[in-house]
């Protein structure tokens, strides 16, 4: 009979086994030690196609930054792109993914760095691009596609620049994260479509347009019923539960602004004569023709 020792693992290679089957304790392996609940969520799903519509500083830096750190480790000669629509946002993001690479003491050697590209000794990319039509071309077959700030994003990029990277390449995951920017867009669309994994994390407050104040909302779990019927995982963001400072945001903001960046509503320009809500219907509705005959009137002669 073989000896069973020879099958035993050490500590160290038990752990990696963890981390490399569950970004969740890799995530925290890396400092993060209090996920939230949405954070979690999103770490452990394996949908390939995930809409995350979450209000200003809800905690969408963790997921953009720990999934491509994750992906370059654990898949050799992967390629993990982010996707940003300015130089700022950018550079912001490749820096989050150098700070998590920094606390990872068994992290692949770094052979070539820069400010938009990291290259690991086990053949994988990490890569930023910047959100143009010309830039997102080129690449073949990434095995993950983040698109920061999604709404700020022109649709063309998403549908001349990402899709062709998606030809012939089921396993690839794509993440569309942002605050909203109006009706309108790829981040809209991926929000009603169900085709995509859809999360909402928004402020746990209701405006009081009359006092402009703020009103503490339903229940979390009514909220999550009523989002549940659209197809939605919602949750309340925990990083806005101090009313104070939500009242002092409202004040500075506005109630349209505060709406969409931390209450994450759609809202339309105010100056838009007719709302998205008509437009579909004069696209979606069937008008019947009218009968001349019905109203008395005759058909014409056609000679």
């Amino acid at each position: 009979m073989q000896d069973l020792r020879s099958y035993q693992i050490t500590k160290n290679e038990a752990r990696e086994l963890l981390f490399s089957l569950s970004l969740g304790h890799y995530a925290k392996s890396l400092g993060l030690k209090d996920l939230f609940a949405w954070q979690e969520r999103v770490l452990k799903s394996e949908h390939p196609r995930k809409a995350i519509n979450g209000a200003r500083q809800s905690g969408k830096s963790t997921i953009i930054s720990t999934k491509p750190c994750h992906k370059a480790k654990y898949k050799p000669k992967s390629l993990s792109i982010i996707m940003a629509p300015t130089e700022q946002q950018a550079y912001l993001d490749m820096e989050k993914v150098r700070e998590f690479i920094g606390n990872d003491k068994t992290y692949p050697k770094i052979e070539r760095d820069s400010d938009r590209l990291i290259e690991l000794s086990n053949g994988s990319w990490i890569v930023v691009v910047p959100a143009t039509e010309k830039a997102a071309r080129g690449y073949s077959k990434p095995d993950l596609i983040i698109l920061d700030e999604a709404s700020r994003i022109e649709e063309i990029v998403y549908k001349s620049g990402v899709i062709p990277m998606l030809t012939d390449n089921p396993e690839c995951e794509v993440i569309d994260i942002s605050t909203p920017n109006g009706k309108q867009g790829f981040h809209f669309n991926a929000m009603n479509n169900p085709k995509w994994e859809r999360y909402e994390i928004k402020s746990p407050w209701e405006v009081d347009e009359i006092n402009f104040t703020l009103y503490e909302a339903e229940p979390e779990e009514e909220y999550q019923r009523k989002c549940a019927k659209k197809g939605i995982i919602g949750y309340y963001s925990p990083r806005h539960r101090r009313q104070e400072e939500q009242e002092f945001n409202l004040g500075e903001m506005g109630v349209q602004m505060y709406r969409q960046e931390y209450g994450v509503q759609f809202i339309e320009p105010s100056d838009q004569v007719f709302s998205y809500d008509e437009i579909e219907g004069m696209i979606k509705n069937k008008i019947k023709p009218l009968d001349l005959e019905e109203i008395g009137i005759a058909k014409p002669l056609i000679i």
